[in-house]
């Protein structure tokens, strides 16, 4: 597991006082903080939320003929 999955991973034991190891699954975790929260936990979809597009790219990407920039660098 990387570091950012390790530091949230410490976050959730902290915050609920469980260990990480006493979920065998995903749906164990979802069910966990249900019990928690009294409540069913909502799958949300983040429309345009100003910050970047929905591919998470901020910058436009540009396409480039590298072939043509190639032979453009070499000609004379």
């Amino acid at each position: 597991m990387g570091a950012d999955g390790m530091s949230k991973t410490v976050i959730f034991e902290e915050k609920y006082n469980v260990h990480i190891e006493d979920f065998s699954t995903t749906e164990d975790i979802e069910k966990f903080i249900e019990n928690k929260l009294d409540r069913k936990l909502q799958v949300i979809k983040l429309e345009d939320h100003g910050i970047a597009s929905s591919r998470g790219s901020v910058f436009k990407i540009r396409k480039y003929d590298i072939c043509r920039m190639f032979d453009k660098t070499i000609k004379p």
